[in-house]
């Protein structure tokens, strides 16, 4: 994890004012300090004069006591008692008599003395003679130098004022300013030492744990909501973290709730088998299940969701139902039929939607929301039901077809026997045979209605039984023996190299299997003609072949001899007492046990191929 930076300025926020005073304190002390320096120089002076004023005073009164006064050998004697006192203070001692003459001055040479200019102008002696006192800071005009001067009056014996004067060259008080400016220096780095420590002791205990809690935020608002923050030492900052925590779990778990419900709706709506189309006020898509997409071909990537209806389906029907629901606000529904990926029937019922809430919306729905004035449409596949009832309702005519033949033959037959042929025994004898005949072909229908019946209920039953085929085909070949002797017609068994093994079936399903493909091989041939049956396995499979040298099929009929009631010569059928269902219960048989049934005609002979699967392991190898 990367901690988050914080700037120097807001590192150093809480300190700046101590910064701030710091530096303007340093300023002002530094631009104040040469008046300071000057006035406490000054002040200094006036107590240092205070000190001298009464020795200076005694060296007047010798001097003055002399015959010459404070002139002459006196004076220069004077002169050189002054220069003595200055030379170890620093400082300039002057004497002044009340007229401006200077008498005594430690700067200068008693040659030097002489050639100085009267001094009764001077601000400090000025000063002094006016208010017993005087001080100025200025630039001497003998010596050239800045000083700070202070100046007292003294009287001396004979009453005679004179005016003492101290002058402290300035550069001193620069040198003591550099002094100060220097410790000042050192202050500041010690109090930059101690602002730095302080920033780094701030950084440690709060920065960078804030700074830790910033990046946490980040990674909670960039969706890691499993990310946990470490709790910092502070209390405030604790307390932050924790509740950062918690809203970080609470966000978790609404997030793996809205997850769940999202991946719940979507499971519901990809495992649906009706297709589900959300359509928007505005006649765009919003979203199409998996089984939509199947039922109208849609490829699987395709783009649905902002699309126009009849750009994804081009069916009008569906664009009309889906205008009128919209238009409407009500239910409606229709059927329509599509021809891609094959013909299909479907029922489309449509709805108006109210709005949906971002929190209640699936997540494939969240792409876009669905609007208040929006609509679905369930499309369910029909094909099968619509089907069913079409082959419901053939079964039923066709049933009712061919119980009307024989029933108006034995009604007819049994009305003329009523009507006085009973008295006619060569034409009672006739038409009775007659009736038994129709009655033997109702028998017929009811049993091949029987064994269809069974056989469909016999689809979702899961108990089967070994059957060998190999005796199944050997008995079928003995019960119709007598029918083929009959007819005339040779029937030739031929096995395989080795027995086929036997497979888990229905047994008395697939012995009718076998009887009704050599019944129609042996009625539908001609006398003297062959049927070969032989039976083999092949890839894992049971191949039953039979094969007749009788008047075929035609091409155009193939198709369609599956098919219930199904005939190609109707008069034959019937005259041979054919129900029109045996073919369609060979196919049921094989579709029951997961095999297929093949058949080939070139005109004349016919061959249906059935081909069974075998179970894999020791029952094969058997």
């Amino acid at each position: 994890m990367r901690l988050l930076g914080f700037s120097p300025k807001l590192r150093l926020a809480t300190l700046w004012p101590a910064l701030i005073a710091l530096v303007t304190a340093g300023v002002l002390l530094w631009g104040l300090l040469p008046a300071v320096f000057e006035r406490g120089s000054a002040v200094q002076l006036l107590d240092t004069l205070e000190i001298l004023s009464p020795v200076v005073a005694e060296r007047l009164d010798a001097a003055e006591a002399s015959a010459a006064g404070p002139a002459g050998a006196a004076g220069d004697a004077l002169a050189a008692w002054v220069r003595g006192i200055a030379r170890d203070s620093h400082l300039r001692i002057t004497l002044i008599r009340s007229d401006g003459k200077v008498i005594a001055d430690s700067a200068r040479t008693p040659e030097q003395l002489a050639q100085m200019e009267n001094h009764a102008g001077r601000p400090e002696v000025r000063g002094a003679m006016a208010a017993g006192q005087g001080q100025a800071v200025r630039t001497s005009a003998t010596t050239g130098v800045t000083y700070v001067y202070a100046a007292r009056t003294l009287t001396g014996r004979g009453g005679r004022l004179y005016v003492l004067r101290l002058a402290q060259p300035v550069s001193q008080l620069q040198g003591l300013r550099g002094r100060l400016g220097l410790a000042m220096l050192l202050a500041a780095a010690a109090a930059a030492l101690a602002v730095l420590a302080l920033s780094l002791w701030i950084d440690a205990r709060l920065f960078q744990p804030l700074s830790r809690l910033v990046v946490g935020a980040g990674e909670l608002a960039s969706g890691r909501y499993d990310y946990r923050l470490a709790m910092p030492d502070e209390e405030e900052l604790a307390a932050l973290g924790l509740a950062l925590n918690r809203l970080a779990a609470t966000v978790q778990g609404q997030v793996a709730a809205l997850g769940n419900e999202r991946d719940h709706l979507q499971a519901i709506l990809a495992g649906m088998s009706e297709g589900v189309l959300v359509v928007g006020g505005d006649g765009r898509a919003l979203l199409a299940n998996p089984a939509f997409r199947r039922l109208f071909d849609l490829e699987r990537d395709r783009q649905v969701a902002g699309r126009p209806l009849l750009e994804i389906v081009r069916q009008p029907e569906l664009a009309r139902l889906v205008d009128d629901t919209l238009r409407l606000g009500r239910a409606g529904s229709v059927e329509i039929e599509v021809q891609a990926p094959e013909r299909r029937s479907l029922h489309l019922a449509s709805a108006a939607l109210d709005a949906v809430g971002e929190g209640d919306a699936p997540g494939a729905m969240r792409e876009r929301r669905a609007p208040a004035g929006s609509a679905v449409v369930v499309a369910r596949d029909t094909t099968e039901f619509t089907r069913l009832i079409e082959m419901r309702r053939d079964f039923v005519a066709n049933v009712s077809h061919e119980l009307k033949t024989p029933l108006s033959a034995i009604r007819g037959y049994a009305e003329t026997l009523r009507d006085g042929a009973l008295a006619e025994p060569a034409t009672a004898g006739r038409f009775t045979e007659r009736i038994l005949f129709q009655c033997r072909r109702l028998q017929a229908l009811l049993d091949d209605l029987l064994t269809l019946s069974r056989l469909e209920s016999l689809e979702h039953s899961p108990e089967r039984e070994p059957v060998d085929l190999n005796d199944l085909v050997q008995r079928a070949v003995e019960l119709l023996a007598p029918a083929a002797a009959e007819k005339g017609v040779e029937v030739e068994l031929a096995a395989g190299e080795r027995p086929v093994p036997p497979l888990p079936g229905d047994p008395e399903g697939l012995e009718r299997l076998v009887v009704n493909l050599l019944d129609n091989a042996v009625k539908y041939n001609h006398p003297g003609g062959k049927v070969f049956l032989r039976l083999a396995e092949r890839d894992g499979a049971a191949v039953l072949e039979v094969e007749d040298t009788g008047i075929g099929i035609p091409q155009e009929a193939l198709p369609r001899i599956f098919e219930r009631f199904y005939r190609v010569d109707k008069g034959r059928a019937r005259e041979e007492g054919g129900t029109g269902l045996g073919l369609a219960i060979v196919k049921h048989v094989a579709q029951i046990h997961g095999g297929q049934v093949e058949v080939e005609s070139g005109g004349r002979g016919s061959t249906f191929r059935v081909r069974l699967p075998l179970p894999p392991g020791p029952a094969v190898a058997a």
